[in-house]
This record gives C-alpha cells, sequence and structure tokens, in this order.
C-alpha cells in the first residue's frame, strides 16, 4: 500500500470513527421520541433515515446499508489478503439473514414473516434470498446453502438442530462458532505485524464468546464438560485451550468466575447471572475496540471500526424498531442495553 493510500486511509478511518456515537449519548436516546432520535443520529452522524409505518424493517435495512456504504469505501485501498480478510469479516452482518433464513425455515415460520425479518446488504450480499425463500422444504434450503459460501457453517447448523431440535441459542451460537473459526484462520494468512495487532481486538471478542457460550452450555442447558468444550469456537486473548477445558469441569457459574484470569476477574467482579456477564463482556469489548482505533496499524483500526459500527448499528435498530412498535421504554432499555 502505497504511502499516499495509506494517508487517505488512515484520514477516513479518522472521519468514520468520529462519527461513532458514544455509547454514554447512545443510553441518553432512550427517553426520547423516534423523530428526535432520528434527528440526534443525523447531527453526529450525518446519515438521515426515515421511518416507514408500513415497514418496520425498512430503517434496519437503512443503518446496514449506511454502514455498508462506508465500509465500502475502507476497502477499496486494500488487496489480496487483506481484503479477502476483510470482505470475510463483514459478512458477520450476513450472518444475521443465514440466522433468520434457518431459524424460520426450521420453525415452519410463513415466509412473508421471514422475509420482513431480512436485511438488504446489496453489494456485499452472499445470500440468494429469493431462491432460498422459494424453497419447498427445510432441506432443498440447506441443500441450497451448501452451495453457498456458508456451506461449512450450514453444515454444523444442521448437525446441531438434528440433536438438540430448534433450539435459538445453540444455532445462533453454532453459526457464530463456525465464522469465528473460519474468521481467525483467515488472519494467520495476514503480515505478522497485522497479525499481532488484530489478534489484541478479535482475541477480547473471542473470549467474550467462548465464556458466555461455556456458562450456557454448561449451566443453562446443562451439557457434559466435553460436550461443551467442543462447542466452543477458537482460543482467544487470555482464554486459550487448556484455561477452557478447565473451565468446563466446574459445577458452577461462581466457580468458573473464581478461576478466571485475573483481568476477567475484575470486569466480572460482582456480577450475578449470565445475563449481565453478557453485557459486561460486551462493553469490555467496544472499550478495547474503542483503543484501537487511536492505533497506527491500519488493519487492526479497520477491524475495530467494523466491530463498533456493528455493536451501534445492533444498539440503534433495536432501539428504533422497540419505539416503532411502541413497546415500554424500560422493556427496551433492558432489551438493548441488558441490566441496569
Amino acid at each position: 500500500m502505497s504511502g499516499f493510500t495509506s494517508a487517505y486511509l488512515s484520514t477516513r478511518l479518522s472521519i468514520f470513527s468520529n462519527r461513532l456515537i458514544d455509547f454514554d449519548f447512545l443510553t441518553k436516546l432512550f427517553d426520547l421520541d423516534l423523530e428526535q432520535i432520528l434527528t440526534h443520529i443525523a447531527t453526529l452522524t450525518g446519515h438521515h433515515y426515515s421511518l416507514d409505518s408500513k415497514d418496520s424493517s425498512s430503517i434496519e435495512n437503512q443503518l446496514a446499508n449506511n454502514a455498508f456504504n462506508d465500509f465500502q469505501l475502507l476497502i477499496r485501498p486494500f488487496s489480496g489478503r487483506e481484503r479477502r480478510f476483510f470482505f470475510y469479516a463483514i459478512r458477520w452482518f450476513e450472518l444475521v439473514n443465514l440466522k433468520v433464513l434457518i431459524r424460520g425455515k426450521f420453525s415452519n415460520t410463513e415466509i412473508y414473516i421471514i422475509r420482513q425479518q431480512l436485511i438488504d446488504l446489496g453489494d456485499f450480499a452472499e445470500l440468494p434470498l429469493k431462491k432460498l425463500l422459494d424453497t419447498e422444504d427445510t432441506h432443498e434450503m440447506l441443500r441450497l446453502l451448501e452451495t453457498t459460501a456458508y456451506a461449512g457453517i450450514v453444515r454444523q447448523a444442521r448437525q446441531v438442530y438434528e440433536e438438540h431440535g430448534n433450539d435459538l441459542f445453540l444455532l445462533d451460537a453454532t453459526i457464530d462458532r463456525s465464522f469465528f473459526i473460519h474468521l481467525k484462520q483467515r488472519l494467520q494468512a495476514l503480515d505478522n505485524q497485522d497479525i499481532t495487532q488484530v489478534s489484541q481486538v478479535m482475541g477480547v471478542l473471542l473470549d467474550r464468546f467462548n465464556l458466555l457460550w461455556l456458562l450456557r452450555y454448561r449451566f443453562s442447558y446443562h451439557l457434559s464438560p466435553a460436550k461443551s468444550y467442543y462447542l466452543l469456537t477458537a482460543s482467544g486473548r487470555t482464554l486459550h485451550s487448556a484455561n477452557l477445558m478447565r473451565l468446563a469441569k466446574m459445577d458452577s457459574v461462581d466457580e468458573v468466575l473464581s478461576a478466571l484470569p485475573e483481568s476477567l476477574q475484575k470486569k466480572l467482579s460482582g456480577l450475578n447471572t449470565i445475563c449481565e456477564i453478557e453485557t459486561a463482556l460486551e462493553y469490555s469489548t467496544l472499550a478495547i475496540a474503542s483503543k484501537a482505533l487511536s492505533k497506527t496499524n491500519l488493519v487492526s483500526r479497520f477491524f475495530a471500526y467494523i466491530i463498533l459500527r456493528e455493536a451501534e448499528t445492533k444498539f440503534l435498530q433495536a432501539l428504533i424498531k422497540g419505539k416503532q412498535l411502541k413497546f415500554d421504554d424500560e422493556l427496551i432499555r433492558q432489551a438493548v442495553v441488558g441490566f441496569k
């Protein structure tokens, strides 16, 4: 990458990063009405959104499409291994559609309801949504999915479905698990310096998912230690394979928390439920990603931006949809932010 291109990308990243809405400000949006929320978003980000009273998915598509437009500008200067890594990383957004399709077909949900839940990803879309929606049954849809870039992920999801039935958490976790395994494989193809920098952010992300999945598998689903460990994804920054195997053998949430490395213990001190732990880990991950935005390595900065933009998009989609459906403000707050 030339010096000019690096300078251009660094400037673009700085501009887009400065448009990210601070989390403390996001939480202040709960008390506003829809029009006020959209006005604040436009002021802070430069993106203007319009409501469609007949289509609650419209705002979700607008938020996603604006994120993808920015990603397209940022990914353009990259080539080769870096470009392939980022194209795969951005597929994290499309996992939403993959989950909607699999859950919808497995549970015999009406096609029009599935269609309403899908997000239009424009040029970044890999899934042939129309063909998938037109399939006659689950097996035909799975056969078609296995011809796409998500073949490996789909095979894992089918295996979990056959073993555990239509369990939404297990299906979602299986899809995410396979995605992160493949993402880490693509990370290993980058230059050593990029691997080191990106691993600092990705490692925290993997620690977050592995710990949450381990807790849910063991204490919500009561799976065996061996099965729980097998269902985890690639090891992260702090929780390596040996740590995770040892934690999987413990008999309570408190026992797992007390056996964590000191850095994680401090972050989770005083928490009692898995939901509280999930929220704390997510905030910690976003804090690490925010710090990475100030570093000099462009690959890690862009990866951190993807994580933060995905979190912001998900937050705003849930908030605005909750407001559109006239849910209670406290219910929206708990659904979006978690524990108080």
